[in-house]
């Protein structure tokens, strides 16, 4: 009996073997493809920890600029005081925006004995955004919405990667009728470096379809 025959009298336990073995052959290729990718990053992690420190100089470390912003110490309003007392303790503080930079890359960049302090500065740069993300918000709430344009225009400029920020602000250029920004808004938003920048887009772009970015 040749195997032909046996496979048109069993034609679902071949149609299984033969999906069995595509799904080992493609199994054996994932893990070698992990393995090299195991082996390519502990290379480079391994070179980025003998890179000597560097100057700073040339990284885009944040200035917050408080006077620009709607800081309103004697508020009476818990959210925007928390608020406010957040970005009163970011004050002097490293800041920078390393989104999608790893800290290998960091440390190749700009050493190994520096990554405490870009670490520090990405770990401040999320609780900046973040921040002002609150307090756009809560400003909004309250019908304040100049100020809160002018704390979600700040993010934006600074390269938050927190959607609400650009859906709220967009809302309320789209209220305005001002389709110059809600352009600028889109413009900004392509030129993110981060995983966000996709859903980002179709959200404003399903929203403002006849506006485009340029």
């Amino acid at each position: 009996m040749n195997i032909l025959s046996l496979t048109s009298r069993f034609p679902i336990f071949f149609t299984f073997v033969l999906l069995s073995i595509i799904f080992m052959l493609n199994i054996r290729r994932s893990n070698k493809r992990i393995k090299k990718n195991r082996e390519e990053f502990w290379a480079k992690e391994i070179r980025a920890n003998s890179v000597r420190r560097k100057p700073l100089d040339n990284v885009d470390f944040i200035k917050i600029p408080y006077e620009e912003l709607p800081m309103d110490t004697d508020s009476d309003d818990e959210i925007i005081a928390e608020c406010v007392k957040q970005l009163n303790e970011l004050n002097g503080e490293p800041i920078a925006n390393f989104t999608g930079i790893t800290n290998t890359d960091l440390k190749l960049e700009y050493g190994a004995p520096n990554i405490t302090t870009l670490s520090r500065a990405d770990s401040n740069f999320t609780i900046l955004v973040r921040t002002l993300q609150n307090l756009g918000d809560r400003l909004h709430t309250l019908g304040r919405d100049d100020d809160a344009l002018t704390v979600l225009e700040y993010a934006i400029r600074i390269r938050s990667d927190i959607s609400a920020t650009y859906y709220l602000a967009g809302q309320l250029y789209s209220e305005k009728g001002d389709t110059a920004k809600i352009a600028w808004l889109k413009r900004n938003a392509e030129a993110l470096n981060t995983i966000m920048v996709t859903p980002i887009l179709r959200k404003l772009n399903d929203t403002y379809p006849d506006i485009p970015a340029y």
